[in-house]
């Protein structure tokens, strides 16, 4: 029996991307990549056998459904895999694509309440049962300054629906914030206001089927992009992390990839912040293990979970990021040692170039960025991101 399969994915920009391709292609799988930016891992890789320049989502998401269609006919797929903030749009077009291969993705109402930060802080505390920080939806510049008054303490505002921390503040004296400190807030752009919790930042990775756990991984994240994007991950195996997934999908009955962020107080207590329902850089603690690959065809198995706690690292992020947070000798030797000891994730011996093709992405980002005024991250999703558009 053939068991080689034919997988599309999309999103072949993110090193988390090129990492499923090179598991589902040591596995014996063919992968083709779909992607609307002109540069981009994938177009590098030899574990993806050929690739699709597609409509961009965000502009043009009829057209980009019609062409996903069009590939998926076209190269017989078996499997569609949506990795990054793409997976929006799949999902609202799912039942045009379901007729042309299996996909990899809940519904856009069921991602809509996860992606959705007041939402899914209501629905894990109030239907799940897990400690969330005290959170309050704002939809006027009126109501921020009363939220900000009443505040106990520190507090965290961010959008309902952003990525990366992009646009996360933390105002430590709220009640002296000034109208000046506050960001544009509307009903059509509401924010939360979110109780700060001091302590370690986990997140989490996972796959399931049916409410069952296929896949799982959690990490710490100690150095980030900016102030959310992790770019260091080492296999934690918290035990409270991995409850509150297991119960979080056999209570929701989810299908599909799933991950997390958590805040574990100073007293140890966890709190769920928030979810990301698509692809994250959890899947680089799987690398050659080729066993995971099983877990997104839904064949039944022990859930997987990451070997050991080799760390691994995005290695240019790690010396643009990483090195300029150090504050301290003693961080500078933490960070030395993280260093070198860690596996850089977009390196392989056997699969070389993609390694030096970030540069070209990067270059075209910086270019988009003088064009544009955003940042590098903001433009790395300009064409992508979802923002609870109907």
């Amino acid at each position: 029996m053939n068991t080689r399969k034919t997988v599309v994915l999309t999103g072949g920009r993110a090193p988390s991307t090129l990492e499923l391709a090179r598991l589902m292609d040591q596995a014996g799988h063919r992968v083709v990549m779909a992607e609307s930016a002109r540069f981009h891992l994938g177009r590098a890789s030899r574990a993806v056998s050929r690739t699709y320049q597609v409509p961009p989502p965000r502009q043009q998401p009829d057209e980009y459904i019609q062409a996903l269609k069009k590939i998926m006919e076209q190269e017989k797929a078996d499997l569609l895999i949506p990795t990054c903030e793409e997976i929006f749009y799949v999902s609202r077009g799912l039942e045009q694509l379901v007729n042309a291969g299996r996909v990899l993705t809940e519904g856009i109402d069921v991602l809509r309440s996860l992606h959705d930060k007041w939402s899914f802080g209501q629905l894990a505390g109030k239907v799940v049962g897990a400690t969330v920080p005290i959170t309050k939806r704002i939809e006027s510049e009126e109501q921020m300054r009363e939220a900000l008054k009443h505040a106990s303490g520190s507090v965290v505002l961010k959008p309902v629906f952003s990525r990366f921390a992009s646009q996360l503040r933390i105002v430590h004296d709220p009640v002296s914030a000034s109208s000046g400190d506050l960001p544009a807030i509307s009903k059509q752009q509401p924010w939360v206001v979110q109780e700060y919790i001091k302590g370690r930042q986990l997140c989490s990775y996972a796959v399931a089927h049916n409410g069952q756990l296929a896949l799982y991984a959690d990490y710490e994240t100690t150095y980030t992009a900016g102030q959310g994007a992790s770019i260091h991950f080492s296999y934690a195996n918290h035990p409270g992390v991995r409850e509150f997934v297991s119960r979080f999908v056999d209570v929701q009955q989810f299908s599909g990839q799933i991950a997390f962020d958590f805040m574990e107080d100073l007293e140890g207590k966890l709190y769920v912040i928030e979810c990301n329902p698509r692809l994250t850089s959890g899947i680089h603690l799987f690398a050659d293990q080729m066993q995971a690959v099983e877990a997104f065809f839904g064949k039944k198995c022990e859930v997987i979970v990451p070997r050991g706690n080799q760390p691994f690292m995005l290695g240019m992020a790690m010396l643009a990021y990483g090195l300029p947070a150090v504050r301290n000798v003693a961080e500078g030797k933490r960070w030395l040692r993280d260093y070198l000891e860690s596996r850089d994730v977009l390196w392989r011996n056997s699969d070389p170039l993609p390694y030096f093709y970030q540069l070209r992405m990067l270059a075209d980002l910086a270019k988009q960025r003088l064009q544009t005024g955003k940042s590098m991250l903001e433009c790395s999703t300009s064409d992508i991101e979802w923002n609870g558009e109907e």
